[in-house]
């Protein structure tokens, strides 16, 4: 028998899943751009909600992403099946990037807040630094950074047989989304149950007793760390995939702060929250945004404020909850 949490789940996806039927393709594409932040925000609920590492670095390892398939596909656009390997070889470069910086965190002894200061450093310093390379000087390969502007111009995910073309977009793209949330969190809440699960579980509450009973919570820190940033990448990628091009304002300060006050308000222990309620929250400040960013930007602090404050477990956990526990009135009566 199903549980009632179970059920709540197939419901939303099963909404999910009908949404292109219901709706035409400009809904299909803005619905998609919410979903593709669940991963980035899902990274975070990873480190931030069972390893109680908070980490300002998301949005970082989101640009590297989305750069390197960038850089990758345009450099290599006339090779068979670039479309498929390249988002592969950007992923295992941010996965890599995210284990060094998690390693020099961890093994170096930096905890507690200052994991968040060196985190949002790292993500200023990318920002910084790519907004500074527009000049003609500053390429790789055949690829131009173009600094603020961007780059743009580089091949969709997928790939072209002959005279057939398999391509990331429209309806196809929005459910290559929506299975691939359903698998990752299914694997999230796999890594939740494991024994590593319990371990990064355990030393969020208490780290030195932890070692003590022999675990290497160093390791399993970093491990959780450069999964996270690998979460963080398929953002990076999907979005760079979904607008055809990378700025580095998607890594500045108020991009890295937005996944904190996402996972914060749905509500970080719980994978499925996370998912559900950034998909709001992003429609939210998106709707809010088009008549000046400054709204959504006050609206999503003033939501930190009161989950801080009234919600510690999270907005939309607790809304589940409610919504939940009525489904499982209603199937007793």
């Amino acid at each position: 028998m199903l549980k009632k949490n179970n059920i709540f789940v197939i419901l939303v996806f099963a909404t999910l899943l009908l949404i292109p039927l219901l709706f035409d393709t400009y809904y299909v594409n803005n619905i998609s751009y919410f979903i593709l932040w669940t991963f980035i925000s899902l990274g975070l609920a990873l480190i931030w909600g069972m390893g109680g590492i908070l980490s300002f670095g998301q949005t970082a390892f989101f640009g590297l992403a989305g750069y390197s398939f960038a850089i990758i596909s345009i450099n290599f656009a006339d090779t068979f099946a670039v479309g498929i390997w390249a988002p592969i070889i950007a992923l295992l470069i941010t996965a890599i990037f995210g284990a060094i910086v998690g390693y020099f965190l961890f093994y170096g002894g930096i905890y507690d807040v200052f994991i968040g200061i060196v985190t949002l450093a790292i993500t200023l310093v990318l920002e910084t630094f790519m907004a500074q390379t527009a000049g003609p000087e500053w390429a790789i390969g055949n690829a131009r950074l173009n600094g603020f502007n961007g780059m743009q111009g580089m091949p969709p995910i997928g790939i072209k047989i002959s005279d057939s073309k398999f391509y990331l977009n429209g309806a196809g793209q929005y459910y290559f989304m929506v299975f691939l949330a359903m698998f990752l969190l299914w694997i999230l809440y796999k890594i939740k149950k494991s024994n590593f699960g319990l371990i990064l579980l355990a030393s969020k509450e208490d780290r030195m007793r932890v070692e003590s009973l022999g675990h290497n919570v160093k390791k399993i820190q970093m491990i959780t760390f450069s999964l996270s940033a690998l979460l963080a990448g398929i953002s990076g990628i999907l979005y760079t995939n979904w607008g055809g091009y990378i700025t580095p304002s998607s890594m500045g300060l108020v991009a890295a702060s937005m996944p904190v006050i996402w996972v914060a308000a749905s509500g970080k222990n719980d994978f499925f929250s996370v998912f559900l309620g950034c998909i709001l929250l992003v429609y939210i400040s998106q709707t809010l945004a088009i008549n000046g960013a400054q709204y959504a930007i006050i609206l999503m602090g003033f939501i930190l404020v009161i989950t801080t404050r009234y919600f510690p477990d999270g907005i939309i956990f607790m809304l589940k909850k409610y919504l939940v526990n009525k489904l499982s009135f209603k199937n007793k009566l």
